[in-house]
């Protein structure tokens, strides 16, 4: 065998693969890169505007990717609760496995497997009058604070009015960025909260692992397959860290779930508050 021409061929072998691996490289690079450009950009406007989806804010350009955060569920004792919200003077009861409700006059507190609180009030009578955006999210932060929730981890993500009722939501932050689903959602009207409802999220820990994700134009395309969002205008569209028990490791019992691991997802926010979460990868 002639080693000499042999080890020409190896070479030359060795050196076009290096450049086919280059080429398949670049060619996934600039498929990244496509998906932020002004032309693919436009196409996906033009595209969801086929379904009445319209954008009517900036969709980001950047090439997406988190860390992983674990998370764990805000623990609710009742205890505590009652003595938060009634001075401890609540009437408690087991409804069933799983299920507390707490009653005070016309208020009810309903806690569900240690980490989802309801609270409703039933009283007619009427406290407030010509309330605004700015009235009612100072009504909104004192219910919080004189229950003793914290209020420096949270953002006021939505408010709307929808007749006599202005509906807000607060999303848990971490870094500037959304932690979903970790949010705290009321209903105010003349006669103050009228309801509440709470499921929050705590990092306990922050892993070093980076997880890349579609882009936002290319994400925004899944929204094709959502009926529920024909007709809609989006008004938000942000990268957030994403917890959903029902949709990673406890999707046979979410309810069981304690604590987890995020993944990064895009936010998108309709303006009658509608939310989708996109996990695309």
């Amino acid at each position: 065998m002639d080693w000499s021409k042999a080890k020409t061929i190896l070479i030359i072998a060795f050196i076009v693969t290096n450049i086919l691996l280059g080429y398949v490289l670049l060619s996934s690079e600039k498929h990244v890169e496509t998906t932020i450009k002004d032309s693919f950009v436009e196409d996906v406007i033009e595209i969801l505007g086929r379904k009445d989806i319209t954008i009517n804010t900036e969709i980001p350009r950047e090439i997406p990717s988190l860390n992983t955060l674990t998370v764990e569920y805000e623990t609710i004792d009742p205890y505590e609760a009652n003595r938060n919200f009634f001075n401890g003077e609540g009437k408690t009861e087991n409804k069933e496995p799983g299920v507390i409700e707490i009653s005070f006059g016309e208020e009810y507190l309903t806690i569900t497997n240690k980490k989802a609180l309801s609270y409703i009030n039933n009283s007619m009578e009427e406290k407030y009058l010509d309330l605004d955006e700015e009235k009612v999210l100072e009504l909104a932060l004192d219910f919080l604070e004189q229950r003793n929730y914290s209020i420096s981890d949270m953002k006021l993500s939505f408010i709307k009015k929808y007749g006599e009722s202005f509906n807000l939501e607060f999303t848990k932050l971490y870094n500037d960025r959304y932690l979903e689903k970790s949010n705290t959602t009321m209903i105010i009207d003349s006669r103050g909260v009228k309801t509440m409802e709470r499921m929050w999220l705590n990092p306990i820990d922050e892993g070093e692992k980076y997880i890349y994700i579609n882009t936002a134009p290319k994400a925004l395309l899944s929204l094709l397959s959502m009926e529920t969002t024909y007709g809609k205008t989006i008004e938000e569209i942000s990268l957030c860290y994403y917890f959903d028990p029902a949709e990673q490791d406890f999707v046979d019992n979410p309810n069981t779930a304690i604590r987890g691991k995020t993944i990064p997802a895009w936010r998108v926010l309709f303006e009658d508050g509608t939310k989708i979460i996109i996990d695309n990868y």
